[in-house]
């Protein structure tokens, strides 16, 4: 009998701009992170100055100043977790390509995310022709468990590669992804988007009822 534990991997799913929910490009972690840092907060709206722009019973901003208002403000979410990457760890899984080339396909793959996919004319392209407008990079879920489904945009990498094989591609390395939550803005537009943001609040709600009703059993704290 075996104790090892079947664990679920996070990952990041890939969808072309306009391509929810067709075709799409996996990325699980080969090592979950073993530590995620999140930051929530509310970025503070501005109102106006004067009687319109103070709140009930509150002093009103002199004439040309807006008063900061937390009410106001939508909630922005980011996070950061440290990707790890280790040739070895594929053992004999490893082909030949594997060997020659290491974890470079793996970094590529994500650093990829970063940047606007290129459409079929210009993948073909001599570079003869006149440039055009950047595309929209592709949505990027971050896929942490069946409660956390999150629309988000990799505002950074920093890529650490420590070890390299013999062509001097890397076959050990670490990646720390900051990442920025997509917000009702971005789901506007996008169905893919609002599904997940839905998903994951729906499920934020159920487990914090399921808080209230365990504490609510617990009998009174305060006295009134």
């Amino acid at each position: 009998m075996t104790n090892e534990l079947n664990y679920v991997r996070g990952a990041f799913i890939a969808y072309e701009p306009d391509g929810y929910p067709k075709e799409k490009r996996v990325i699980p972690f080969r090592f979950n992170p073993e530590a995620i840092s999140r930051t929530v907060a509310v970025e503070t709206g501005q109102t106006g100055g004067g009687v319109e722009g103070a709140a009930a019973g509150a002093a009103a901003a002199p004439a040309g100043e807006t008063r900061a208002d937390a009410s106001a403000g939508s909630l922005k979410e980011s996070f950061s977790i440290q990707i790890r990457l280790d040739f070895a760890d594929r053992g004999q899984q490893a082909g030949t390509i594997d060997e020659q080339y290491g974890i470079a396909p793996e970094i590529a793959a994500i650093e990829d995310l970063l940047y606007p996919a290129p459409t079929k004319s210009e993948a073909t392209s001599d570079g003869a022709q006149p440039t055009h407008p950047a595309r929209p990079r592709p949505t990027v879920l971050f896929v942490w468990g069946s409660k956390r489904v999150l629309p988000v945009r990799i505002a950074s990498l920093k890529i650490d590669e420590s070890v390299f094989n013999t062509e001097l591609h890397p076959v050990r390395a670490e990646i720390e992804a900051s990442l920025e939550v997509l917000g009702e803005a971005e789901a506007k537009n996008h169905g893919g988007v609002k599904a997940a943001l839905t998903h994951t609040g729906n499920a934020r709600r159920e487990l914090a009822r399921m808080y209230y009703e365990r504490t609510a059993g617990e009998g009174s704290i305060l006295p009134f």
